[in-house]
């Protein structure tokens, strides 16, 4: 994930509703992470920042 967000094995989406601007990819069957992207107030690199990990149904 670090190194590709956007690798297909993933599927990284965008995430509507309250969660809105934010994404979630797959780490497995049932599990789940929702994250943001930002840029690095200084180096101006992308960081991702993980907001949380878990089931489906605990993620959304």
């Amino acid at each position: 994930m670090a190194a590709n967000p956007t690798d297909p094995r993933l599927k990284t989406h965008h995430l509507s509703g309250q969660l809105r601007g934010l994404h979630a990819c797959s780490v497995s069957y049932d599990c789940r992470i929702v994250f943001a992207r930002r840029k690095h107030p200084k180096t101006g690199a992308e960081v991702l920042v993980l907001l949380n990990l878990g089931s489906h149904e605990e993620v959304y």
